[in-house]
């Protein structure tokens, strides 16, 4: 009996406990979910600032030079006895309306400019505060560019685009873009002029200029027969070109040829037609700076010369050129010389038009390797020894024999 007694207290001691901790656990869980609502609330409450545009700018933002337009959202801090924060863009009419101030006029104006008016206007509503303006996102808009590019068209930029941005937005410029003759009409209707080879060149900045709402992009074409040159050869893109007044030959290199693997500018060939007929000129690097393109001018850029291997080889062709290799290591790479060659008396013949024998020679790009006969295959052919002197032994005996009975 006494043992029923202090089980069935144990049992009930152990209901208890568990309900106890399970109204802990029921309470955290509760006090959590409730922190969890008040936190939610609060966020709530806070204004947000969202701005999902996001640029890569190649520098600050000057807001002596910076320009306010439609579209541009600014950040304004108003301190008194609390902080308060918006985030507003200016519409369309360049007017931006700041709650419990009013609508402020910021047509054509700087970063500079504006800061000083919205704060003057904000410190008529509220005294004695603390303002703070910053541009938080800057606004978009299209621009044209007609002429010589690959895709002329309108294209969606910021004010902080500059122009070598826009080309490429409009694939690249055609290869008959005069690129040094770059026109930009303003909306106010002054034209300037753009020598964007000057930026390629020194990397002048004041030749890829930033824009303005309604500015227009004009890419002229240049004329073959006046103002053109081919160049073609080992280069990714042969093809025609435009070229600026005077423009030389290293200039031009720099800026238009894309060499292949295999392009040899050691020489490279100029055919000019001078008092109605071709003339070729072969131009060496320390001569590129000096050379003046003229127009008509048909560039060749070489592909890498290799070393020639013929005549009596296993394998006779052209072969790489490995500096330092000798007539002896090309003919190996020819598989050797046949039966009927002689190594020995190999020759070379050079560019320039000399000549050496050995096969111990020392082998220049572009050098010509010929190994001929052996003597022994010149006078006989293919016959052997043995052969030879059979041949030799017949014609005695048959000589002997006819001239016996003389």
């Amino acid at each position: 009996m006494k043992f029923r007694a202090s089980l069935t207290g144990v049992i009930i001691l152990f209901f208890i406990m568990t309900f106890h901790l399970s109204g802990q656990t029921y309470g955290k869980r509760f006090l959590l979910e409730q922190k969890k609502e008040e936190q939610s609330q609060k966020e709530q409450q806070l204004p947000k600032i969202e701005s999902e545009q996001r640029f890569v700018l190649d520098r600050a933002i000057d807001p002596n030079t910076y320009r306010l337009g439609p579209g541009d959202e600014l950040g304004i801090s108003i301190s008194t006895d609390q902080v308060v924060t918006y985030n507003l863009v200016v519409s369309p009419s360049s007017d931006l309306l700041i709650p419990g101030v009013g609508a402020v006029d910021l047509k054509q104006v700087t970063l500079s400019e504006a800061r000083e008016i919205i704060s003057r206007y904000i410190r008529d509503a509220y005294k004695n505060a603390n303002i703070g303006v910053v541009i938080s996102n800057i606004r978009k808009f299209k621009v044209q560019i007609a002429g010589a590019v690959n895709n002329p068209g309108f294209y969606e930029i910021t004010p902080e685009t500059r122009l070598h941005e826009i080309i490429e937005q409009a694939e690249g410029f055609h290869q008959l873009a005069k690129e040094m003759d770059i026109q930009v009409k303003r909306a106010d209707g002054e034209v300037s002029k753009i020598d964007y080879l000057q930026y390629i060149r020194r990397g002048d900045l004041t030749n890829d200029p930033k824009f303005a709402e309604g500015d227009q992009i004009i890419v002229p074409f240049g004329n073959i027969k006046t103002d053109g040159v081919v160049i073609r050869g080992s280069i990714t893109g042969s093809g025609y070109d435009i070229i600026d007044t005077d423009e030389t030959l290293e200039s031009f290199l720099w800026r238009r040829a894309k060499f292949s693997e295999d392009a040899d500018l050691e020489s490279v060939k100029i055919t000019r037609i001078v008092n109605g007929k071709e003339t070729y000129m072969t131009i060496y690097p320390e001569n590129f700076h000096e050379t003046i393109l003229q127009p008509g001018d048909q560039i060749d850029i070489l592909g890498e010369r290799g070393v020639s291997v013929i005549g009596f080889v296993q394998a006779p062709g052209g072969y790489q050129y490995f500096p330092g290799y000798t007539v002896s290591d090309y003919i190996g790479l020819a598989g050797g010389n046949t039966v009927e060659g002689d190594a020995n008396r190999a020759m070379i013949r050079h560019l320039d038009g000399k000549s050496e024998r050995g096969k111990d020679g020392i082998v220049r790009r572009g050098d010509i390797i010929v190994v001929p006969r052996t003597r022994q295959n010149v006078l006989f052919g293919n016959s052997s020894i043995l052969q030879v002197t059979a041949s030799v032994f017949s014609i005695m005996l048959t000589y002997m024999a006819a001239t016996r009975y003389k």
